[in-house]
């Protein structure tokens, strides 16, 4: 058996190479304490120590220089990264030291050696939360400043009565269009049914509702509130009733150009654009306590978002909500971008033959247990037989 039947595969990050052997340099970390008068010290336990790899990589074959520069890009990638080892198994680590050699003596190849240490979590708070706290109160304050406009520009008193019972219209749709979202979520029987008793009283009202703008817009900001917040307490089902808002409405232009239209549009316009705002705002709220599975799922949701703002900003005609939707806007770029970069983004894979669930988690992961994973991901009908040749939605650190 020649040196090269006893290499092992193994690979940090995306990058796939060969190893032989390595080291490992493992213990506690102990403190000697030595006393006069006392022929014996006294060893203070201070914890485990740092676990320090030095990998011997080797990549080879005709393509090796692909290989290669793989690894090279790995190694060099900021922050902690995923190294699956057949002797060390997986863990995650970071790149201290790396050299690499090639020689004309053995053609073909390229040796590593990858001084390592593993990646531990810092015991400071990191800025994620603060971001994410950043992001709800900024979408706290564009909502109410929302209200604060909607209740200066909103005006319905001493116009005829076809102003009112049109921003009477577009109000009830949306009371409207909340309880009939809410019949769709399961749980939380009894929240429902209160804010269903609440806002059916409010219909009962709507007319003399929207004479009295800061109760028209109370209504709609508490409304959707305790629909979002109170009906769910998981973040990705209060996004998704906040989601059905984003583009409440619609703004129909004005046929007949007499005063009384033009205040007519302008109300419906207010209208909407606090429902839609709200929403938005709400969305916002709930996008901060996601725990996002992948880059490719942040990224969806904050472009969701971020359409869910502009929308708003480019119909209001305020100056303060404006500056305050896009602040809300900014807030939630940096969250979910600090959030989301460091995860894994998705890639399409096809298995080379028919395979079980299990097997194809293993071959990716080299971890059995994400078999769950990749048939909720993918809609495996039966796990048993995923088909080959048949393109699989995978994170990329199986790629």
């Amino acid at each position: 058996m020649s040196w090269r039947d006893r290499l092992r595969e193994a690979r940090f990050r995306e990058a796939r190479f060969f190893v032989e052997d390595h080291d490992a340099t493992l213990g506690r970390r102990v403190q000697v304490h030595e006393f006069p008068m006392r022929d014996r010290p006294w060893a203070e336990d201070l914890g485990r120590r740092t676990r320090e790899l030095r990998v011997e990589a080797i990549v080879l074959g005709d393509d090796y220089m692909l290989a290669r520069d793989a690894l090279v890009r790995a190694v060099e990638t900021p922050g902690p990264g995923r190294l699956v080892h057949p002797y060390l198994g997986e863990m995650r680590v970071t790149v201290v030291d790396c050299r690499v050699s090639e020689s004309t003596r053995e053609g073909g190849m390229a040796r590593f050696s990858i001084d390592l240490v593993e990646a531990g979590d810092a015991d400071f708070t990191p800025v994620s939360p603060a971001l994410s706290a950043a992001s709800i109160a900024a979408a706290d304050g564009a909502a109410a400043q929302l209200a604060a406009g909607f209740k200066l520009r909103h005006a319905v008193a001493g116009r005829p009565d076809f102003v009112a019972a049109r921003s009477a219209s577009v109000l009830g749709g949306a009371l409207q269009a909340m309880q009939t979202a809410m019949r769709q979520v399961r749980g939380a029987a009894d929240q429902v049914a209160r804010l269903n008793r609440d806002i059916e009283a409010a219909q009962r009202d709507i007319l003399s509702i929207v004479y009295e703008p800061a109760r028209a817009a109370n209504a709609v900001l508490t409304y959707m509130r305790q629909r979002v917040r109170n009906i769910s307490v998981a973040p990705r089902e209060q996004l998704a009733l906040a989601r059905g808002f984003f583009r409440f409405g619609s703004l129909s232009p004005v046929t007949v150009d007499t005063p009384s239209r033009r205040a007519e549009a302008r109300n419906v316009a207010e209208l909407v654009a606090l429902v839609r705002g709200a929403a938005a705002a709400e969305g916002a709220r709930a996008a901060a306590g996601i725990d996002f599975v992948s880059y490719d799922e942040a990224v969806s949701v904050r472009d969701e978002l971020l359409a869910a703002f502009d929308g708003v900003m480019l119909e209001t005609p305020d100056d303060a909500v404006y500056d305050a939707l896009r602040a809300a806007r900014a807030a939630v770029v940096r969250d979910i971008n600090a959030r989301g970069a460091d995860l894994a983004r998705v890639v399409v894979w096809a298995p080379p033959s028919t395979m079980t669930a299990l097997q194809v988690a293993q071959r990716l992961y080299a971890d059995a247990s994400r078999e769950q994973e990749l048939v909720a991901r993918n809609r495996v009908r039966h796990p048993l037989f995923v088909a080959g040749a048949r393109a699989l939605e995978v994170l990329s650190d199986a790629a």
